[in-house]
């Protein structure tokens, strides 16, 4: 039979069976399809199922190879703690040869083929018949079988070898858009996250800030829950730049930065709006929680300075703004009202300084 492996034809000495099961590239492309240690697929198990149907056998797999074993995102009739893990190690595996040998391995009694009669897959899981063809990607790589299995001996013929390799061409398909897909959404979300976080400390910029705002208002609305924006910036930012230069600047931005999004919870916001302006949301924290949270965050500020070694010392000046169902405002209005109450707390500041000095 053209292409398969049948008998004494095609094997590869245990070295060479080792290297290219071991293969860097084979194997990325494997963990890229993330379809790996007990992974499903709706669409493989029914191609599973197709198999069964069309060959007549009681077992197909969409099997996967891996250095350490194999695994079945795809499976039809496979039961025992094989078909519960979906997977074997390679001591149960006819798949891995298929892998190696690149071409079709067909098998049609276990019992008698030099190749696997003493392989445990044949022993303890009763593959007796097998007809196996390559999964291999449009890159070339081999990642594992579409298989066909029976616990009987099997002639197989052309034409089932033939239904095999059609079978495997819309699993890989299905596979490598899987891949596609995934590779497209994370590309998405970089992107996503270019235009919505500031570069250099990672916190949302503007546009991310204002966009999630008016979503977060918007429930507010509905729902009645409070919450809060407060508005930061670093104290004496411009003299620690005019003294020590704007990358020890931009380090006491990311520090401050850190401790943001150190003290903000997942239902927060946190965003750094331009220059040393910081500017955060705070779900369902007015009154009491509030004053709780700004505590919170100034002693998490004194703990950096008392801890840290540096030429420079953390300070911040704070204003906060309020949104409830009794006083609403839009969010243009709340962060004025948190500017404001920003620039008070900073004159505040300079004169206590004043009068301590």
């Amino acid at each position: 039979m053209h292409g398969t492996c049948r008998d004494h034809d095609g094997w590869l000495p245990p070295d060479q069976h080792h290297a290219r099961l071991t293969a860097p590239s084979r194997l990325a492309a494997l963990r890229t399809s993330q379809l790996l240690d007990g992974a499903s697929s709706d669409v493989l198990d029914r191609l599973a199922r197709l198999a069964t149907q069309l060959l007549h056998v009681p077992v197909a797999l969409v099997s996967l190879v891996d250095d350490g074993g194999q695994h079945f995102p795809g499976l039809a009739g496979l039961g025992g703690w094989a078909g519960a893990q979906r997977g074997t190690p390679l001591s149960h595996s006819f798949c891995q040869y298929v892998v190696t040998n690149g071409r079709a391995l067909i098998v049609d009694d276990a019992a008698v083929h030099p190749l696997v009669r003493d392989n445990l897959a044949f022993h303890e899981l009763g593959v007796v018949a097998y007809a196996g063809v390559p999964l291999r990607t449009s890159g070339g790589e081999n990642l594992g079988s579409m298989c066909a299995i029976d616990t009987v001996p099997v002639q197989w013929t052309d034409a089932q070898v033939t239904t095999l390799e059609d079978l495997a061409a819309a699993a890989m398909a299905e596979i490598e858009l899987r891949s596609t897909v995934r590779a497209l959404t994370a590309a998405q979300e970089r992107l996503q996250q270019q235009v919505e976080r500031d570069v250099l400390t990672g916190l949302y910029n503007r546009r991310g800030f204002s966009e999630r705002a008016k979503h977060h208002l918007a429930l507010a609305q509905r729902t009645g829950s409070p919450f809060s924006v407060v508005a930061l910036d670093l104290d004496a930012f411009k003299q620690i730049n005019d003294s020590f230069g704007h990358d020890v600047g931009d380090e006491a931005l990311v520090e401050m930065a850190s401790l943001l999004a150190d003290v903000v919870r997942d239902s927060d916001l946190a965003a750094r709006l331009g220059g040393d302006e910081f500017t955060l949301l705070l779900a369902n924290a007015v009154g009491r929680d509030l004053d709780v949270f700004v505590g919170r965050l100034r002693a998490a500020i004194d703990a950096a300075n008392a801890r840290d070694e540096r030429d420079f010392v953390l300070a911040s000046s704070i204003g906060v703004a309020s949104w409830s169902p009794a006083s609403p405002s839009s969010l243009p209005t709340l962060m004025r009202l948190a500017d404001e109450a920003l620039y008070a707390d900073k004159r505040a500041r300079k004169l206590h300084a004043l009068c301590v000095a």
